[in-house]
């Protein structure tokens, strides 16, 4: 099976780009895995670890307890995340462990945490589309307080997808809750060159429909990101900035035309994110994360 994995990443690399940040769907810093499995696996980065700290106006630079430890495997994908994070005084902590498929996809999520334990299952179609996400909880069968051990999984919701191919180049997928019932369909349509141009979401019991435009700039990277809501004063807009190479600079996100939340990637000489710079416009505060790696031998 691992020979079958490494087989089938080198072949999706033939095309893809070589920057540390994955923005080719405009998502960084919007999920979990925003790295570059590529670049990972090229320079055999083993583990990139991110500890966080704040500047707030008029204030010296404090440190936080956030702490974000990502482990790759030997071609970049990614295997197991270790987060400490806080609100307040209130300090949590937790380790997500990611279990794949013979084609390298996720097909069961675990948390581990001071919540408990929580799964969730994927389950593919033969185009390695999602038809089937089961989320589950496991009881804590240790005897030792505050020791956790997992027991039996139980799942406790499912959501089902099915998809429907309208013309080459527009699929359409419905979204089931565990009922089997339709609760929303999303619309995603590309242009003759595979570039996506726009995803329509449609709430069934709301009525109210959500369309996300995407543009592009010359080199083909995504430049902004249209969320089109109903409404033009508090539309929201993310705005991306690149170096010549591809490499993300800057994350801009605007409330109509108001900038709320601004961004910024900050690399070392070899182009590795030496710290990100994270500005809350509206309090003025400037969460800064500083990077440090280990490698496979």
């Amino acid at each position: 099976m691992k020979n079958l994995v490494c087989l089938v990443f080198l072949l999706s690399c033939i095309l893809a780009p070589a920057q540390i940040i994955d923005n080719r769907r405009g998502n960084a810093f919007e999920e979990e895995m925003f790295f570059n499995q590529e670049f990972l696996w090229q320079n055999k980065i083993k583990t990139i670890t991110g500890i966080t700290s704040i500047k707030r106006p008029q204030r010296p630079i404090e440190q936080r307890p956030d702490v974000c430890v990502y482990k790759f495997n030997s071609v970049g994908l990614l295997e197991e995340l270790n987060k400490v994070t806080s609100i307040l005084h209130l300090v949590d902590s937790m380790t997500i462990q990611f279990k794949r498929n013979d084609l390298g996809e996720v097909e069961l999520r675990t948390e581990n945490g001071s919540r408990g334990f929580y799964t969730k299952k994927f389950i593919y179609n033969k185009e390695g589309l999602i038809e089937r996400t089961d989320f589950g909880k496991s009881e804590n069968t240790s005897t030792t307080k505050g020791v956790l051990t997992a027991g039996q999984s139980i799942v406790i919701n499912s959501e089902s997808f099915e998809y429907n191919r309208l013309d080459p180049l527009t699929l359409r997928k419905n979204c089931f809750n565990n009922y089997g019932l339709l609760y929303s369909s999303i619309t995603y349509k590309k242009n003759d060159l595979g570039y996506m141009t726009s995803e329509i979401e449609e709430t069934v019991m709301s009525g109210r429909s959500t369309t996300k435009t995407y543009t592009y700039n010359e080199k083909g990277w995504i430049s902004a990101i249209v969320f089109d809501n109903g409404s033009l004063e508090n539309q929201p807009k993310h705005i991306f900035t690149y170096d010549p190479l591809g490499n993300l600079l800057k994350l801009e996100k605007f409330k109509g035309a108001t900038l709320i939340q601004e961004i910024e990637i900050l690399y070392t000489p070899t182009m590795l994110i030496e710290a990100v710079l994270d500005h809350d416009l509206q309090s003025r505060d400037i969460l800064i994360t500083k990077y440090s790696y280990e490698y496979h031998p």
